[in-house]
């Protein structure tokens, strides 16, 4: 839903939006899988921002690579992309869709301002579904270019939120934890790795002074809170102090911490800022390097770092346990410093070998070198090491041969390095538009986006107020409340107006938050972007959302909004107010409206469609709601109207339609079919009233079309009637108590049986025999057709082998196909049952009405195709009773011709019908297609259709429908093959 989507998106925007939107398009499409992803810069990889399987939110986030994807198919084309073959082995996180049976995909590509793809709205469905782009096409791009913005925001803050878990692990990986305590109001904050070193939970353990120096060991604690307390009383800046914790279980842990504190302008400290390091593994290191040498004692205790030393004559190299641990390497496998040095990176390698070079050739006395470990082929996650060393004298021969130095671990650092100029190019080439103020409120820096947007440059900006910008739109309050919030909550989120360099007005989306240090104001950071095209969008949009764009009237959804509310009104009002209390709903639809798409083209159908909308604004009342329901419905709810008046309206709507329409100077003959529910009587909800209504034209339909229809009681009980007579009938499918009888085709010039028509037959214990007229209705209405279908044939296939099986091996079956089979059910049964029997295909013949392939068009034809691609044949029934009889043998190319009987029930006094039936068996012979004349019941009859060179002969004259063991005495009677039935 559009509308409620951008009626959200004024109030919020980001993540929330982002699942409004996914909702919407759920809504829209009724797609099973449903997600919204960004793309990287380069369009290399997709990473989803929301994920809903049947409008329900996953929390499951995944990523795919673009290439060779659907998603690059789509970014080609730059519109939506449809697909619908082999989804779940084409797709690319088909590990996560797998267990669903998905057979279409839709791309709808997300736009940025300056209109590149930038991401994807995904939805894939385990239902048949067509993509229209007349229909949703303008409706995709919209929605595209709405969710380009907040897409690229997220995105961002997606990946600014990995950058960020990633520097925390890394100060997880040092066991380094930074803190300050305030020490007027005695609060303190601890980072997560102080909880960790301390093995404690923030939750449940709130960090002061009493507290922590629970912590300190107790033969510790004494010396560091006078240490503390002596620094905090005299002038000094910072202090280190070394002490060990005892932790629950008992275990120690050796402790470094470093302070720095802040003082007021008397000298009085105010604040504490720290960090500490947990130097246990330190710690017994000194002690291990105390029993070995004095000096390496206190180089160990005096640096964290790993230390070396290179003989530069002897090529010895020796370390400290630190050095190998630093550098992740196994020392084991290391016998020179050859080895080692080949583990660098290829491409900082030569440095080093040069630093190196330097010392041994005297050019140097000092090396300072950053290198990288060699990672194979995976560069992006190297670990960089910072070398130094010196000459040293040896102590024995007065030599420089010896290099001394420490090794340390930079990676934090490059990464942070890293990371700022991440920022800075981010903040320089966002879309979004940054400004950032100083604590008075004046411009310090603004982004090329604010230059773009504002039309100011650098320079015009710096050291002024953000008022430069304002438009004058908003009044003093507006700005009192924007400042209220941030001193408040620190943060600032809305829309206002500004204006730009050259005097224009233009809406922005803004947020603005406030940054602090030791709770003083430092900075003001606002984020804007210009939502121009977005508001011009969402009128449009709006207006979209609310009507049909052909006939102007208001759209379905809208609609059954107003209905909804209205019916709540009426609840509402006082009972004596009975005008008030009661309201009708018309339900239209156009009679045989396909007929005109096809005659003339769907353009003309639309000027029909619009001269329907002109005659109902013109009829109906004035506070009537009229709406284009869907295709060639209409609907009308009649306020304050009674059921008596509103049937007059539908009444007069019939009889002026009913006459006949100019269109594009045609004029066409046009009728419609109302149903009319009311308020209470059919319903009293929305959804009842709805419901009951297209319940009452769709009876009026099955009643002969071209009226009005109310639904009432008696409508009700012939529905109750019909819903058990469809309980009845599922159940005869069920337990296959629907019968098949046979009525023969004889070839008269021989007097022979060549074919057998299969007829359904229903017999139930309480109604008796039940016609086909009314049972097949029932089964297309209510999608028991495609069973009733299967079981038919099937049963047909049985007995047709019993006939060949019976030495009638050149006898054929007609069985009838509805419709609703082909449109709703596969046929690939149809197949399957003739091979289980070994029937040929030739010895089927599937009978089709006319009008049958032309109401479903190229999906029936292509059925037929790939049925007489197999061999089966094809029969056109009730021939001349439709509406486009040529193009019927046109476009189906049947294999033979049913003359229907109402035709052949006149032939003897109808001139016309003579006419007709010799004017089909002419055509038919020229076409080389067989004809049969239906419902034949008297030799007058069959004269007249043997003079016309009809010699197919089906009727009562020859026999009715009759079992299969009727039908083979037929067989045997007249076609003389005396042959032992097999059973």
């Amino acid at each position: 839903m559009v509308t409620t989507l951008k009626a959200l998106k004024r109030n919020s925007y980001g993540s929330e939006f982002i699942q409004e939107a996914l909702h919407t398009v759920y809504e829209t499409l009724q797609p099973a899988h449903c997600y919204i992803a960004y793309f990287d810069k380069n369009q290399h990889k997709a990473t989803s921002l929301a994920y809903s399987i049947d409008d329900h939110f996953s929390n499951t986030v995944f990523t795919y690579l673009i290439n060779n994807s659907l998603c690059e198919k789509m970014i080609s084309s730059g519109k939506p992309y449809f697909f619908s073959h082999n989804i779940p082995h084409t797709y690319p996180f088909n590990q996560i869709i797998t267990p669903y049976l998905l057979q279409h995909y839709l791309g709808i590509p997300i736009f940025s301002r300056r209109g590149d793809i930038v991401g994807v709205i995904g939805c894939l469905f385990e239902h048949p579904y067509f993509f229209s782009e007349e229909q949703h096409g303008e409706w995709c791009q919209v929605l595209g270019d709405i969710l380009g913005s907040d897409v690229q925001y997220l995105a961002l803050l997606s990946e600014q939120k990995k950058l960020l878990c990633e520097m925390e692990e890394c100060q997880q990986e040092a066991q380094l934890g930074n803190f300050h305590v305030d020490i007027v109001t005695g609060s303190a904050y601890w980072s997560k790795e102080i909880y960790r070193i301390f093995q404690c939970e923030a939750e449940s353990f709130t960090p002061n002074e009493t507290t922590t120096n629970q912590y300190i060991h107790p033969d510790d604690r004494t010396r560091v809170i006078e240490l503390r307390r002596d620094m905090l009383d005299s002038n000094s800046m910072s202090y280190n102090v070394i002490y060990r914790i005892v932790l629950a279980e008992g275990k120690n842990k050796y402790l470094r911490e470093h302070c720095h504190i802040l003082r007021d302008i008397n000298g009085i400290a105010t604040l504490i800022k720290g960090i500490v390091q947990d130097i246990t593994e330190f710690y017994y290191l000194s002690n291990k390097l105390d029993q070995a040498s004095d000096k390496l004692s206190v180089t160990y205790n005096a640096v964290t770092e790993g230390i070396w030393e290179y003989n530069l004559e002897t090529q010895i190299l020796l370390t400290s346990p630190k050095f190998w641990d630093i550098l992740g390497i196994n020392e084991t496998n290391v016998n020179n410093v050859y080895d080692w040095i080949i583990m660098i990176h290829k491409n900082d390698r030569s440095a080093v070998i040069k630093c190196f070079s330097n010392l041994r050739n005297g050019d140097a006395t000092s090396i300072d070198v950053e290198f990288r470990l060699q990672s194979g082929s995976n560069d992006k996650i190297c670990r960089w090491f910072n070398c130094k060393g010196n000459i040293i004298e040896s102590s024995s021969s007065h030599h420089y041969n010896r290099i001394v130095g420490i090794l340390i671990d930079i990676t934090d650092t490059v990464m942070a390095e890293q990371q700022l100029t991440l920022a800075k190019t981010v903040y320089d080439n966002t879309s979004e538009c940054i400004v950032i103020t100083d604590k008075d409120n004046n411009i310090i820096s603004v982004n090329k986006a604010f230059e773009k947007v504002t039309g100011y440059c650098h320079d015009d900006v710096i050291g002024k107020n953000p008022r430069i910008l304002a438009s004058g739109y908003h009044d003093l309050a507006f700005y009192q409340k924007m400042w209220r919030s941030l001193e408040t909550q620190g943060t600032w989120q809305g829309q206002l107006h500004n204006r730009r360099s050259d005097g224009v007005i233009y809406p922005e989306e803004m947020t603005i938050n406030k940054i602090e240090d030791d709770h003083n104001v430092i900075n003001y950071v606002g984020v804007f972007h210009d939502i121009s095209s977005r508001k011009k969008t969402e009128k449009k949009l709006k207006l979209l959302a609310n009507n049909d764009t052909l006939t102007g009237l208001m759209n379905r959804r809208r609609f059954i909004e107003k209905v909804e509310k209205y019916i709540d009104q009426i609840n509402d009002v006082s009972a004596d107010n009975s005008l008030a209390s009661v309201c009708s709903l018309l339900f239209i639809d156009l009679d045989d409206f396909k007929i005109f798409n096809d005659l003339y083209g769907h353009d003309f159908g639309d000027k029909v469609l619009q001269k329907v909308a002109t005659i109902l604004r013109e009829t109906v009342c004035e506070h009537s709601v009229i709406c284009r329901y869907g295709g060639d419905e209409y609907a009308v709810l009649i306020k304050e109207q009674d059921i008596n008046y509103a049937q007059g309206i539908a009444n007069q709507l019939v009889n002026i339609i009913s006459q006949p329409i100019k269109c594009n100077d045609i004029d066409i003959n046009l009728t419609i079919s109302i149903g009319i529910s009311s308020y209470p009587e059919s319903g009293t909800t929305h959804q009842a009233l709805l419901k009951n209504a297209d319940y009452a034209m769709y009876e009026q339909k099955w009643l002969g079309r071209n009226g009005v229809c109310v639904y009432d009681q008696q409508l009700q009980h012939e529905y109750i009637s019909k819903l058990k007579l469809r309980d009845k009938l599922k159940s005869a499918i069920n337990t296959k108590k629907i019968k098949v009888y046979y009525q023969p085709i004889v070839d008269n010039k021989t007097g022979r049986v060549c074919k057998f028509e299969a007829l359904a037959r229903w017999y139930d214990d309480q109604e008796g025999f039940i016609c086909p007229g009314i049972f097949i209705p029932i089964a297309e209405r209510y999608g028991l057709i495609g069973m009733l279908g299967q079981l038919v044939f099937e049963k047909a296939c049985a007995d047709l082998d019993r006939i060949h099986r019976s030495g009638f091996t050149d006898v054929v079956f007609s069985i009838n196909h509805s419709v609703k089979e082909f449109s709703q059910h596969n046929q690939e049964y149809i197949f399957e049952t003739i091979n289980n029997y070994n029937l040929p295909y030739s010895a089927i013949m599937i009978e089709i009405t006319e009008s049958t392939a032309l109401d479903d068009g190229k999906n029936i034809i292509d059925i037929l195709s790939a049925f007489r691609s197999r061999g089966i044949a094809i029969s056109l029934d009730d021939f001349g009773t439709g509406y486009s009889s040529l193009a019927a043998i046109i476009d189906i190319k049947p294999d033979l011709i049913k003359i229907d009987r109402s035709f052949v029930v006149d032939i003897e006094h109808s001139k016309e019908s003579q006419m007709l039936v010799s004017l089909v068996i002419d055509l038919s012979r020229k076409l080389k297609i067989e004809v049969v004349a239906e419902g034949v019941e008297t030799q007058a009859q069959l004269d007249i259709l043997s003079e016309m060179s009809c010699y197919y002969i089906q009727g009562f004259y020859y026999s009715p429908a009759v079992t299969i063991d009727d039908a083979i005495t037929i067989l045997k009677e007249r076609n003389q093959n005396m042959v032992l039935d097999v059973q």
